[in-house]
């Protein structure tokens, strides 16, 4: 039994055909049929029914799918562990922060991570949303900062640190309020525009629905929340923000929170560092795991 052929099965489960699993792995499908005869052939069994158009694993190829699976993974590592050694430490290393997440709790990390290793690229993804999830999930991060429940992180299988609470307010410019002439309920915001922030990532799960977002609400989207914000303070719709992104406006009243009885529309976040339970971890990116327990 080999690594490849474990690789192909993974791929046509996740894809549900030869043919698309050809196209993913950028092989010919009769090599692909080829390696799964030979898996099936090695384990003495079928592991799909062939009946159907997508290939349904039967309950053996079933165990032998979720055993595979930890065998790639454990495969992975080990490679991963070879290139730190080959290597030393990152040449690269990319750390992805949330918008709703202050930007003060990474600075003197990344201060310290400067001066340690000056010769390493650093790259910050903004995200929003599962954006942030979704970048440490596929590798794309060494780790993030983002606001998130534990349970989420728990079932990522996330290593995760709490770093400290913030407050989502929903605010909007005094002109705007005005226009709004007191509003009491929820319903009553419809027809101002609600601006919102796109997710960066996927959306699955808890992610895939956009919450605080009534039925028949007018609405904008923007990509990040500094625009966002730029629209709120110019009476262009009301929509919730970090609050440490607008304590300055909320200060000189430019922004004011909006206020319904018996409705809280405001509400806390915890923000949290979180990265893959990997084995192999580079120097960089466990300086930066350990800086963030100090």
């Amino acid at each position: 039994m080999k690594l490849d052929q474990l690789k192909v099965l993974r791929a046509v489960v996740e894809t549900g055909t030869v043919k698309s699993a050809a196209e993913s792995l950028n092989r010919t499908q009769p090599a692909v049929s080829q390696a799964l005869k030979a898996l099936e052939f090695q384990t003495g069994t079928e592991l799909f029914d062939r009946s159907g158009y997508r290939l349904e694993l039967t309950a053996v190829g079933r165990r032998v799918y979720l055993q595979s699976l930890r065998v790639l993974a454990e495969a992975e590592d080990l490679t991963q562990l070879i290139r730190h050694f080959e290597k030393g430490q990152e040449e690269t290393v990319t750390i992805a922060i949330d918008a709703a997440a202050d930007p003060n709790l990474m600075t003197p990390v990344l201060a310290g991570l400067q001066t340690r290793f000056p010769d390493t690229r650093v790259i910050l993804r903004a995200e929003v949303l599962s954006g942030a999830i979704e970048a440490v999930r596929s590798g794309a991060a060494a780790l993030a900062m983002a606001p998130a429940i534990p349970v989420m992180l728990e079932e990522e299988g996330f290593d995760y640190r709490p770093l400290n609470g913030s407050v989502m307010r929903n605010v909007a410019a005094p002109s705007l309020l005005d226009a709004m002439n007191a509003p009491r309920t929820l319903a009553d915001l419809r027809r101002f525009h609600q601006v919102i922030a796109r997710d960066s990532g996927q959306a699955s799960g808890l992610f895939d629905r956009e919450l605080g977002v009534q039925k028949g609400q007018r609405r904008w989207y923007v990509s990040d929340l500094h625009m966002k914000k730029q629209l709120l303070v110019a009476g262009l719709g009301w929509g919730r923000l970090p609050e440490h992104l607008i304590a300055e406006e909320l200060a000189q009243d430019r922004l004011r929170d909006i206020v319904l009885p018996h409705t809280h529309l405001s509400f806390e976040i915890e923000v949290f560092v979180f990265r893959q339970r990997r084995s192999a971890i580079g120097p960089v990116a466990t300086h930066l795991w350990d800086a963030f327990a100090h």
